[in-house]
């Protein structure tokens, strides 16, 4: 302890890794931890809130949140969690290699978490496309349907645009919507974008500090290895980012009935390997 204590000795000052507004290495990293842990407890109250309300609308109307998963695309979410899983372990041997000053292997796991986060993005915001092309978009535009009546004739009566929309995507998906008040699954729909919509912007974020302490590592700026705190508490935020995703994932698209069958048959259509198939 007493060697490692006068080895950063050895580098404070100006051009060293102790910052000028602490007075050693120690109150330098111990601070750094503590506010990215503060910050982290109010990202938890934040999203827990988010999380707490949909558990709430979730007993109130199961059958309706039921069928709201039914509609999603479960194979692009089935990529993306293997894609964050991944880039939890490449941010962590980002934390690794800044610990021994590898400046080479800091370079390559971040470079590798940020293509995993980026490709993440781009699959989800071609499930985004793809929830827009099938109308699946909380509304409240109606539309006048004729429906048969038992002499023949027809009917007009007023419903729901968002309502067809959901009732076609869970034909489609071979889902019986006996039962269900499809106009309710709007609601479920308004926290899938709410929750998606606040985790991908945490993801950007995130993203946005990776391509930072990217740089940072090009400039030499991690050749001391005291400064190993600052990829270490990046990677606190990355992983919360990742263990939101854990949540929301069962909480959103696990709700409903789902096979690996289908799952396989979305994902090759929605990334152009299959002709047809499904959302």
């Amino acid at each position: 302890m007493a060697a490692n204590a006068h080895a950063v000795e050895e580098h404070a000052g100006p051009a060293g890794p102790v910052a000028h507004h602490f007075n050693n290495m120690r109150q330098q990293q111990a601070t750094v931890r503590f506010g990215m842990w503060l910050f982290l407890v109010t990202e938890v109250l934040f999203f827990g809130g988010a999380f707490c309300a949909y558990t709430c609308y979730r007993i109130w109307f199961p059958r309706e949140f039921e069928a709201g998963s039914a509609a999603l695309n479960v194979g692009i979410a089935s990529v993306n969690t293997i894609l964050l899983i991944t880039s939890s372990l490449t941010c962590t041997m980002a934390v690794r290699s800044a610990y021994k000053a590898h400046q080479a292997g800091i370079k390559f796991w971040l470079l590798t978490t940020i293509v995993l986060a980026v490709t993440f993005l781009g699959l989800k915001a071609r499930e985004y496309h793809l929830d827009y092309e099938e109308g699946l978009m909380p509304t409240a535009k109606m539309t006048v349907d004729l429906q048969p009546q038992a002499d023949g004739s027809y009917l007009p009566q007023e419903r729901s645009v968002f309502a067809m929309n959901v009732e076609k995507a869970l034909k489609h998906n071979h889902y019986d919507t006996t039962g269900v008040n499809l106009g309710r699954v709007q609601l479920f729909f308004l926290f899938y974008y709410v929750i998606t919509g606040l985790h991908v912007l945490h993801m950007i974020i995130g993203v946005g500090l990776l391509i930072w302490q990217l740089i940072l590592a090009q400039m030499g700026f991690f050749k001391y290895a005291e400064r190993h705190v600052y990829i270490e508490v990046m990677s606190l935020y990355w992983h919360f980012v990742d263990m939101v995703w854990m949540f929301a994932l069962p909480l959103l698209y696990l709700a409903g009935p789902h096979t690996l069958h289908q799952a396989v048959e979305q994902f090759t259509s929605a990334v152009g390997l299959a002709t047809g198939g499904s959302h």
